[in-house]
């Protein structure tokens, strides 16, 4: 999925709305709003001078022409004023950002801004403005706001929005779940909670802060207006986040890095050996370089626990603050990287307890690059051939509808690369597109390649297949696919002449290649 697929959906309309709703959104034209509660009680007040605006221009690149980017775009969101000066947002807000501004809601005031901490899978920013006088006016009047990591299933929250002039209008929620799911990038899962409510279209966000009794309670994800849910990225992931970056060298979210397969089917478990009462699920994947597989964790044992919390035949523990939850929490969200961590397993009919440190996988560990924002996609240009590194973005870039022939092939490689990791691979490089060169006559329809080697030399990375070009035998440079044809040739002057008319040509390619 791609990360604008959690645009969010406010455009609501009086027509389609129930009859009776629970609870309308409140505006409030004075410089505080209400938290929601179920009840006439008193409630308690967050102040409006800990939110700002916050706006974005945003600029990627193009993921198939890597060497151009695409048009420029605006984002707009309310970021939360913490300590120090800093402002909260979603990573969506920073992603790919060529300038950020913060804005008074009232008085329309600017200031610049910049990222000082970004977790893309956590879908966390964290943005501050150069120290200066100016700076100081401009937060003078800015409250930092508390984070609240107390919120349960049935808690009243409010999401909050800024009118045309600066108004916060208030929109009441009520927990109803409480689970672990993906945020905007593969292979990571975090908790959120799910509330009901109607929100009353304002503005359209990528940021809108979540409040309960004056606190911070989370960020909102995603709404969907015709269920009247909405998904937010809870206090407990921020908290998390905001500890880590305290220490200047932030780390990130550690993971296990394994797949599970629910015991549940009776016969499932007589095949394993499992008792009908007994807890566990079985472990089909570890994935090479994870904190599992340090720990000695292997394909086929059975978990039965994680530090102390034992894990039921779903894959799930009972935590003290919302009941069952995937056990993935125990790791992404109760721990850092660096702590230990004690597993018991089931391995030949035994239990074993392994001990290990908990890990974090950056993107460029994985053989398949998850994510990447803010820089061009790498890319070597010979003769008319573009050759990339394999990375979801990319197939994500042509639509599930798209995916056939060498697309659907290198999906599946993507999402099976085992054999690609155990040759030592550090990416995937392939042939992704053939521009329309003499050199490159008669390969017009080979995209979607898997290069092996080239003169000889195999090819683990851009970087092998940068050397490579420079180090043919002949005249020729011999490049080896992973199927039919399975051998390229170009002819070394030719190639090196249709660069040059391929620099500043039609196609703007200022640069034939890109390896930082």
């Amino acid at each position: 999925m791609k990360l604008f697929s959690y645009f969010l959906l406010l455009a609501l309309s009086a027509a389609v709305l129930p009859a009776q709703t629970p609870a309308e959104p409140t505006v409030v034209k004075k410089k505080r709003v209400l938290a929601a509660t179920d009840g006439p009680a008193s409630r308690p007040v967050v102040q409006s001078s800990s939110l700002v605006k916050v706006n974005a221009t945003s600029q990627p690149y193009n993921l198939h022409l890597p060497w151009q980017k695409e048009s420029p775009s605006g984002r707009r969101g309310l970021g939360v004023v913490l300590a120090g000066n800093r402002v909260l947002v979603t990573a969506q807000m920073a992603a790919d950002a060529t300038y950020i501004e913060l804005e008074l809601p009232e008085s329309g005031q600017k200031m610049p801004a910049k990222v000082v901490a970004v977790d893309y899978e956590a879908n966390l920013a964290l943005l501050e403005s150069p120290a200066s006088d100016k700076q100081k006016a401009f937060f003078a009047g800015l409250k930092p706001m508390a984070v609240d990591a107390s919120a349960r299933i049935g808690d009243a929250v409010s999401i909050l929005q800024t009118g045309r002039v600066g108004e916060l209008i208030e929109s009441p929620l009520l927990i109803g779940k409480v689970l672990t799911r993906r945020y905007n990038v593969e292979g990571s899962g975090f908790l959120v909670y799910e509330a009901n409510g109607i929100i009353r279209s304002e503005a359209n966000s990528f940021t809108l802060p979540v409040v309960k009794g004056g606190k911070l309670a989370g960020l909102l994800l995603s709404y969907d207006s015709k269920n009247q849910v909405t998904t937010i990225l809870p206090a407990p992931i921020i908290e998390h986040f905001l500890k880590d970056v305290a220490d200047g060298s932030y780390e990130g979210f550690p993971g296990l890095g394994m797949e599970l397969q629910a015991t549940q089917d009776e016969q499932f478990r007589e095949y394993l050996g499992l008792k009908s009462d007994a807890p566990g699920v079985l472990i089909t994947t570890i994935m090479k370089g994870g904190s599992a597989e340090k720990a000695g964790m292997k394909k086929g044992d059975i978990l039965l626990s994680i530090n102390g919390y034992t894990i039921d035949s779903r894959g799930d523990y009972k935590d003290p603050q919302f009941g069952a939850l995937s056990s993935s929490h125990l790791v992404r969200g109760r721990a850092y990287v660096g702590d230990k961590v004690e597993i018991k397993v089931i391995r030949d009919g035994k239990e074993v307890t392994l001990n290990g440190q908990l890990a974090r996988r950056s993107p460029d560990d994985y053989l398949v690059l998850p994510y990447q924002f803010d820089k061009g996609p790498r890319y070597v240009l010979m003769g008319g051939l573009l050759f990339q590194e394999l990375s979801r973005p990319y197939l994500d870039a042509f639509g599930e509808e798209q995916r056939g022939g060498a697309i659907l092939r290198l999906a599946r490689i993507a999402a099976h690369p085992d054999k690609y990791e155990e040759e030592g691979r550090k990416k995937l490089v392939f042939l992704s597109m053939v521009l329309p060169t003499p050199s490159a006559q008669g390969y017009d329809k080979l995209g979607g390649q898997v290069i092996n080697k080239v003169n000889g030399k195999a090819i683990n990375d851009l970087n092998d297949l940068a050397e490579a070009f420079k180090s043919a035998k002949d005249t020729w440079h011999v490049i080896e696919l992973d199927d039919f044809p399975h051998i390229l040739y170009l002819d070394t002057f030719n190639a090196e002449r249709d660069n040059m008319r391929l620099l500043g040509g039609a196609y703007r390619i200022g640069s034939l290649k890109r390896l930082e």
